[in-house]
């Protein structure tokens, strides 16, 4: 019984796997387009003076992105911490399955 249930936690530990380096590539691409961005109005404000409206709009917009991305690094470490946790699990639940297995194909002698 407890092979079958290796078995199917490990099924579960891959899915979660995939789940977690699929939502860490979204962080990554959507971290990639804020920093991006910023650095865009960074170049467009330099065109308006500094006490202008559309500067300080432009400031704002600026430190939105920032606040943006900062909560996505967090989401980020969040999940790498998650996906650290995730392998862990998975490293004893093969050790689990080696080991159900070795039990079953030993030959017992006496």
């Amino acid at each position: 019984m407890g092979l079958l249930i290796g078995i199917i936690r490990m099924r579960q530990l891959k899915l979660m796997q995939s789940n977690c380096e699929w939502k860490l590539q979204l962080i990554a691409q959507a971290v990639s387009t804020a920093q991006n961005s910023a650095n865009n109005l960074l170049q467009v404000s330099t065109d308006y003076e500094s006490d202008s409206a559309v500067a300080k709009k432009l400031q704002q917009r600026q430190y939105k992105l920032k606040a943006l991305e900062e909560k996505l690094n967090a989401q980020k470490a969040a999940l790498e911490i998650q996906l650290k946790e995730i392998n862990a699990e998975m490293e004893s639940c093969r050790g689990m399955i080696d080991a159900h297995i070795k039990d079953v194909f030993s030959y017992r002698v006496g």
